[in-house]
């Protein structure tokens, strides 16, 4: 039943936000493990400042335990940027329910729509201002794979189907003496991407989560950015059908 009203919303919101997480461990990461169980084989580890997702499809119809939660998390890991990206293939596992935080339950900004495409979100130390824009095809190398997949500027792109759309034009982060604006390559070729549909939550421990719900139906994907102490620390990327 969960699943139909999945599907449901999507059909006419066009948008739907994964149950985002992180962790909270001591150690500052969180075994993943393959079945609900302590000595289960470890399978994978989530780290602090990365972003995962209930796998809602796993843990509404195949697990039976109170006590273990059934998540997915990507596979690939660049650590070449300056910040730590989460992105690709995504694996589903499980991680014991006291290590597990969701986003929701962390102290929301308030957001204001500044226009249809830039909105700002407050609380009383920090501002975040995120703009996007019409993509322009004109400005850009596009290709197309004998699979029908699309790179721009010879990159790999999320959620491009060769027609119009959105993308990230700038994400700002004030505090009271810092303005920080977010990296360019921590943000290209995303694609949908739409400043309304944003959130922006705050850890326990003064960090910075800025969600965007992306793409179209069925193509929907979040994007999430974690900021501590003014600097961008991660980026995940997750699929928000299950």
């Amino acid at each position: 039943m969960k699943i139909l009203l999945l599907f449901i919303s999507l059909l006419f919101t066009g948008v739907y936000q994964a149950q985002l997480c992180i962790i909270d461990d001591n150690d500052g990461y969180t075994n993943v493990r393959e079945k609900t169980y302590q000595n289960s084989k470890i399978i994978g580890k989530i780290v602090e400042h990365q972003v995962f997702a209930i796998d809602s499809y796993v843990q509404d119809e195949e697990n039976k335990s109170k006590d273990w939660i059934a998540v997915k998390f990507p596979l690939n890991i660049n650590e070449n940027l300056g910040f730590t990206k989460f992105e690709g293939e995504e694996k589903t596992g499980y991680i014991h329910k006291s290590r597990l935080v969701e986003l929701e339950s962390l102290p929301k900004f308030e957001k204001k729509e500044l226009n249809p495409n830039k909105a700002s979100h407050r609380n009383k130390d920090f501002e975040i201002i995120i703009e996007t824009l019409a993509f322009n095809k004109s400005k850009h190398k596009i290709t197309q794979s004998d699979k029908g997949f699309y790179n721009i500027d010879d990159e790999k792109v999320f959620n491009y189907y060769g027609g119009d759309t959105t993308e990230i034009k700038n994400i700002t982060v004030k505090s009271k003496n810092r303005t920080y604006n977010f990296p360019k390559s921590s943000f290209k070729n995303l694609m949908g991407t739409d400043a309304e549909n944003s959130l922006v939550y705050i850890g326990n421990k003064g960090e910075l989560y800025i969600v965007l719900n992306a793409g179209d139906g069925g193509d929907s994907y979040n994007i999430t950015f974690c900021v501590k102490d003014n600097k961008l620390i991660s980026r995940t990327i997750t699929s928000t059908i299950p």
